[in-house]
């Protein structure tokens, strides 16, 4: 039986066939696939046609469908010796002809991922190369010849295991709790401790990923009852446990108020950078500012306002004015030399 006696009309037919045929580049798009998973992922596409968008004789209309589509469009096709399909070019259905601007932005967003270290840089990529399919050949053209600008410079590390833990703990965020041994270079023997925690978030600063977590049970009792963010690659593979027990909370992360001092020399130009939230800068006639703001990480904060060496000074809270302290006193005994021989041995105190 013939598709248009099967559809009862040759202008329904016309339409299913120009449908499906459209469909073939779409799905040839997200990858390539055999024949007979293009022909089911079709007629599961189009529930409104009951017994199918295919006919019986499914493999010849599809190898129709293939040769239309090279035919009509100039779409290139091939089919592998095992019998895949791969796009190559869709031909005249690249429709994604972009303004230079947005070109642009694609040469930004392909260097920033070309050898990338983030998270999910793989996925980018591909969706790029997708992306790049759609342009006509004269929209890629104008993509080779750019340079990305302006130029990313952040730090990089190695991405260890980083998309592998991160796909583990997925189905676990904000849900179930967790344990896993963890390396850190705080422990002195760089022994691996045990953890239970809730998990919260990823976050990704500066060339590392971390899980951002609320400690339950520790083998640093220090960290018991607080928010960690554990790096993704010291958490030791294969000792990650998914365990039955409920998030009992909505962990949220304490605010804290904020001011800090900075001074002319990095003030005075009034172009002060608004590093954390609802930050409010007020100017004096000397050059110098104030700033109040909130946030609700002191460590990242203390990493911030550490740049400023010299020029800042942290007025509150006490808890971050200590740890400023800490780190101030510990860079003098790391940068002291015994005054009778100048240049000579640095008098170092250990700090793990």
């Amino acid at each position: 039986m013939g598709e248009g006696s099967r559809r009862g009309g040759n202008k329904r037919s016309s339409q299913l066939i120009h449908r499906r045929r459209l469909f073939l580049v779409q799905r040839l798009i997200r990858g390539s696939a055999t024949g007979r998973v293009l022909i089911a992922d079709a007629n599961a596409a189009f529930p409104d046609v009951t017994d199918g968008i295919y006919p019986s004789d499914a493999a010849a209309a599809l190898r129709h469908d293939i040769a239309a589509l090279r035919q009509e469009y100039n779409c290139d096709i091939r089919r592998e010796q095992n019998g895949t399909y791969v796009l190559v070019s869709p031909g005249d259905l690249t429709v994604l002809d972009l303004p230079d601007e947005e070109i642009e932005a694609v040469a930004f967003l392909i260097d920033a991922y070309g050898e990338s270290d983030l998270p999910l840089a793989g996925q980018i990529r591909t969706c790029l190369e997708r992306i790049t399919l759609l342009m006509p050949e004269k929209c890629r053209n104008r993509l080779r010849e750019m340079t990305a600008s302006p130029r990313v410079d952040r730090p990089r590390a190695p991405a260890r295991g980083v998309d592998t833990m991160m796909n583990l703990l997925k189905g676990v965020i904000r849900k179930r709790e967790i344990e896993f041994d963890y390396r850190s270079p705080h422990t002195p023997d760089g022994a691996a401790l045990h953890h239970r925690v809730a998990p919260l978030e990823f976050v990704y600063r500066e060339g590392h990923t971390y899980l951002d977590a609320f400690c339950l049970q520790s083998d640093v009792p220090a960290l018991r009852e607080r928010f960690v963010l554990y790096r993704l690659d010291r958490i030791i593979p294969g000792s990650v446990r998914r365990l039955p027990h409920a998030l009992r909370h909505d962990y949220r992360r304490p605010t804290y108020t904020l001011r800090y001092w900075l001074a002319p020399a990095v003030a005075r130009t009034r172009d002060v950078a608004h590093w954390f939230p609802q930050s409010e800068i007020t100017y004096a006639d000397d050059g110098s500012a104030e700033v109040t703001a909130v946030t609700n990480d002191l460590w990242r904060a203390h990493q911030i306002l550490m740049r400023y060496r010299e020029h800042c000074r942290v007025i509150e809270p006490a808890q971050l004015v200590d740890m400023m302290r800490e780190s101030a006193q510990r860079m003098v005994a790391l940068y002291a030399t015994d005054a009778d021989q100048p240049g000579g041995e640095r008098e170092v105190e250990s700090f793990g």
